[in-house]
């Protein structure tokens, strides 16, 4: 698998409001679900360039749709990164994409230890929002196609984490995945992984995959632990980065 064939299982599973065609480029409307869903990036993934003038309609539909200038870069459109560099775009948040298939890692867990959970209980929006991901991301889990789930996690007899998976062509990718500070480092994140590597395996998923920014040491030592591979890597460029 490439990052070119995880390109639309990310517009799927944590999908915009509305997506606008520009040219080569494709404008997602965000409402506020963050980076992921509102920055520009080349509608077909295997492209690696644009003009100047493209870019510049690119940047015109952005700011029509009141969201600023932002592009996401796949790692092999090395031509499209370096014209945004001259024009003064500098790079921010450096995302891995990380895969594995799903029976690798699969396994129930044990009881009452983690939940599967369609729609999200109180408790899961105060776990999420207590790591920054409040009422648009939510929105963004609503909007994902089915099948997907969120899974509650529970710590020394108490909901302490979250995660949120959908699947798309046979491929399930886990977002949102936190734990709560006084429960990190006992297993929760490892446990709800192989939760929902479990539950996607059983919705026809054979494999999970998940983004994170090479800055999240933490995230990166579960998913090595695990087994995950990358499959490349994409980042953002902004006048504000």
């Amino acid at each position: 698998m490439r990052l070119v064939d995880l390109a639309p299982v990310i517009a799927a599973t944590w999908p915009a409001v509305s997506t606008r065609i520009a040219g080569p480029f494709a404008l997602p409307e965000g409402a506020g679900g963050g980076q992921r869903v509102s920055a520009a990036r080349l509608a077909n993934p295997n492209d690696t360039d644009a003009t100047e003038a493209q870019i510049d309609a690119a940047l015109a539909g952005l700011d029509q749709m009141g969201q600023p200038g932002l592009f996401m870069v796949l790692d092999h459109q090395t031509a499209l990164d370096a014209r945004l560099a001259a024009r003064g775009f500098g790079p921010r948040d450096a995302t891995l994409a990380l895969t594995i298939p799903c029976a690798r890692i699969a396994a129930p867990p044990p009881p009452v230890s983690c939940f599967s959970i369609w729609p999200p209980l109180a408790i899961q929006t105060e776990i999420w929002a207590a790591g920054g991901i409040g009422p648009d991301r939510l929105a963004v889990m609503d909007r994902a196609i089915d099948p997907k789930m969120s899974f509650l996690g529970r710590s020394q007899d108490r909901p302490a984490g979250c995660a949120f998976v959908a699947v798309h062509d046979g491929v399930a990718m886990l977002h949102a995945l936190e734990v709560l500070p006084m429960s990190r480092r006992r297993g929760l994140a490892l446990l709800m992984m192989r939760a929902a590597a479990d539950w996607a395996l059983g919705h026809g998923a054979q494999t999970l995959s998940v983004l994170v920014t090479g800055e999240n040491q933490p995230a990166r030592g579960l998913y090595a632990s695990l087994g995950f591979t990358s499959v490349g890597q994409y980042h953002y460029r902004s006048l504000t980065a």
